[in-house]
C-alpha cells in the first residue's frame, strides 16, 4: 500500500508555502473545469485588489500637448495648466489625484479595462491560470483546425 505522501506526489519535506500554491493552482483548475463560468466570476470580481504600489509609481506623465482640449475622464474636468496628469500603460490620461484615488480601489483602467499588477498573490494566481486554460483552448482549437480542415 502507497503511502499518503506516494499517493499525492509530495516530498515528506516540501516546503509548506510551495504546496499550499500548489493546491490552490489545482483548486483553480478543479473549479474551472467543472464551471469556468460560474467559478470565475466568484473568484475575479468578488474582491477585486487595488494596483501594485511600485505599478502606481512606474506611471509617467503626459505632455503639456496632450492634454489641451482634453478632460479627464474620471471627475470629467478639463485640464487646467500646472495640474499634474499620468498616463496609463494603455494610454487613457488621467488627473493624478484621480488616477489614483481610483488605482487604490482596483488595478485596471476606468476605460478600457487594462490591468495593473497587484500586490495580491491569490489573484495574481487566478490571472495566470486564466490565461494558460485559455492558451490551451487556443492550442486544442488550433489541432482541431489542422486535423479536420
Amino acid at each position: 500500500m502507497a503511502s499518503y505522501f506516494d499517493e499525492l506526489h509530495v516530498e515528506e519535506d516540501e516546503m509548506p508555502n510551495v504546496r499550499i500554491e500548489s493546491l490552490t493552482r489545482e483548486t483553480f483548475r478543479m473549479l474551472f473545469d467543472h464551471d469556468p463560468t460560474q467559478f470565475g466570476d466568484i473568484i475575479s470580481f468578488q474582491n477585486i485588489p487595488p494596483a501594485s504600489k511600485s505599478e502606481v509609481e512606474k506611471l509617467s506623465a503626459p505632455s503639456f500637448e496632450e492634454l489641451i482640449d482634453e478632460q479627464c475622464r474620471i471627475c470629467l474636468c478639463q485640464y487646467q495648466l500646472n495640474e499634474k496628469a499620468l498616463n496609463m500603460p494603455c494610454n487613457h490620461i488621467f488627473h493624478e489625484n484621480c488616477l489614483k484615488t481610483w488605482l487604490e480601489k482596483s488595478n485596471f483602467c476606468p476605460l478600457c479595462k487594462f490591468e495593473l499588477k497587484t500586490d495580491n498573490e491569490m489573484y495574481e494566481l487566478f490571472k495566470q491560470e486564466l490565461k494558460n486554460r485559455q492558451a490551451r483552448e487556443d492550442n486544442i482549437a488550433q489541432l482541431h483546425e489542422s486535423m479536420f480542415s
